[in-house]
């Protein structure tokens, strides 16, 4: 009898070597690899990293008919996700029937991940059609917790407050309630996160400025900003601010 199983496996922030041990034994044991195919193939960073995992486990002879590329719109949405998810997940459920499966997101598939519309579309299809089969959640590195090993500074101690944020489609006002929020934490240092922050850097250095113009003077503020899984220096120098859609931008009060 075949296993009907799924796991969704998160491979880390962009760095073929932070895939965890469980999650290359899940890539290992599959039949069938589904990893999301964004803008056009253009972005192939999870199916690399597929690759170089199987590689480490020894598996040479890999078929690479295994890898299943499933088309997501991020950025650069037309609106098409919640068919495209429904599409996806009939494609997975169809594969199911004849060997194990995983869906590859990078990061944490439970964090801000592809994951979450394939999740609902899955269930939507399980209600109507009652197919029986397992989904086991396979945890990786968030961008998060990289960001800030790069920093190098255990900013997140005891007594420290820290907010997530997303500042997508969020106005001047509510970014900058949400700065002077964690500003007003006591003791420091307090954190503030920006993730996706992207096309709203601008926004963003500018509600610091205008809400902890003096903190950032005397050095009681300091600002980090991760690009594609690389620091970037003097960012908020740059005279020209276009950054890449998963840029994270960390806010720390000292």
């Amino acid at each position: 009898m075949i296993e009907k199983k799924l796991f969704i496996v998160g491979v880390g922030p962009g760095d073929p070597e932070l895939i965890t041990v469980k999650a290359v034994n899940a890539l290992v044991k599959s039949d069938f690899i589904f990893y999301p195919d964004v803008y056009g193939g253009k972005n192939k960073i999870a199916y690399d990293i597929i690759k170089s995992a199987v590689k480490f486990a020894g598996e040479q002879d890999f078929a690479e008919e295994k890898l299943i590329p499933l088309e997501v719109e991020m950025k650069r949405s037309r609106g098409r996700n919640k068919d495209l998810y429904k599409e996806n997940a009939v494609k997975i459920i169809e594969k199911l029937k004849e060997g194990v499966c995983s869906y590859v997101t990078l990061g944490d598939p439970m964090f801000y991940s592809t994951y979450w519309g394939l999740h609902n579309a899955i269930q939507e299809i399980l209600k109507t059609n009652g197919h029986n089969f397992s989904i086991s959640i396979i945890n990786g590195v968030s961008s998060f917790h990289y960001s800030l090993g790069l920093i190098g500074e255990p900013y997140v101690i005891k007594n420290s407050s820290v907010l997530i944020s997303v500042p997508v489609k969020k106005d001047f006002a509510e970014i900058e309630n949400e700065i002077k929020f964690i500003a007003g934490k006591f003791p420091k240092p307090q954190v503030i996160v920006f993730m996706k922050a992207g096309s709203y850097v601008k926004g963003i250095l500018r509600a610091f400025k205008e809400s902890c113009g003096k903190e950032l003077e005397e050095g009681r503020l300091r600002l980090y900003l991760i690009e594609k899984s690389m620091l970037i220096d003097d960012f908020a120098e740059k005279e020209e601010l276009n950054f890449d859609y998963f840029s994270i931008l960390i806010g720390v009060f000292v």
